[in-house]
């Protein structure tokens, strides 16, 4: 009788990488448990603990102040569901049209201006905010709903990234598109984008989240408190409020952690996609 031995295809410290990885994942769980562990504590709970902390350095002044009043918290998110989703729209489309641009067409200065493109993306978001400042000023659209979309409606990343996308899509499949009639609108938005969709719905997720937590820049446009996006009004909190209980700050973070995570659940099957198949292309002509 032959016996055969089964042999097993798990690495000798398999069971250690797991463990190593539930460490990880629990310590980057930490700082979400402590925020929502915050918001949740009662106000004479915090004020104990302010209390406490009085005795203890004499010499500083404690504030106790009135918590965040749940219209700014509103508006502010009401502004930025509204600031970000028009970013992200605006930000896709000219994304995709640039990014076929460079992808599929021939013009004088194509690669000057997409090294223009790349260099946009390793310019620090600090040294923009006094020209950004001074052009919605000479725009007038400072302290405007306006100021805070376009300036942020071209991405140099958006563009790299369709366009990286956008390559993959085989010239054959576009020449049979304008042989049909199609224009070059109608090639982009009927033939190409539907081809790598999984590439648009991860750029519109990625814009998305980026619009929602940009915190620098905006702060460079907007002073008044009916324009504050969840990003302004959590940087703005101390000075506007004169110091918060920290249950009331937690409170602020939760409201803007919880869309961007919801759509992250969403779509994190589309942003795998996205990021492993680049223009998974099966496009063929009846």
């Amino acid at each position: 009788m032959e016996v055969t031995q089964v042999t097993s295809n798990r690495p000798a410290g398999g069971k250690w990488g797991v463990v190593l990885a539930c460490v990880l994942a629990a310590v980057m769980l930490l700082p979400f448990i402590q925020t929502v562990w915050l918001a949740q504590k009662s106000r004479k709970s915090i004020d104990r603990g302010y209390h406490h902390l009085a005795q203890r350095m004499p010499e500083r002044v404690v504030s106790r102040k009135i918590s965040v009043d749940a219209r700014p918290l509103r508006v502010a998110l009401v502004n930025s569901i509204v600031v970000s989703s028009t970013c992200t729209l605006l930000a896709v489309v000219i994304a995709s049209m640039a990014g076929y641009a460079f992808a599929k067409k021939q013009f004088r200065g194509k690669a000057l201006l997409f090294d223009i493109v790349l260099t946009s993306m390793a310019v620090p978001a600090a040294i923009l905010m006094v020209p950004l400042s001074r052009l919605t000023v000479a725009l007038r659209i400072y302290d405007t709903m306006a100021g805070l979309i376009l300036p942020f409606a071209v991405t140099g990343f958006g563009i790299f990234y369709m366009r990286y996308a956008i390559s993959s899509v085989s010239d054959d499949v576009i020449d049979s598109a304008r042989l049909d009639g199609l224009s070059e609108f109608g090639a982009l938005f009927r033939v190409v984008l539907p081809a790598i969709w999984p590439s648009v719905v991860t750029l519109t997720v990625l814009q998305f989240i980026a619009n929602w937590n940009s915190f620098v820049l905006p702060h460079a446009v907007i002073t008044s408190p009916k324009n504050y996006t969840i990003g302004i009004l959590l940087g703005r909190l101390m000075r506007d409020y004169g110091g918060l209980m920290w249950n009331d700050i937690m409170i602020v973070v939760i409201a803007a952690i919880v869309p961007i995570l919801l759509i992250f659940l969403a779509f994190h099957r589309w942003l795998l996609r996205g990021a492993t198949a680049v223009g998974d292309v099966r496009a063929c002509k009846e």
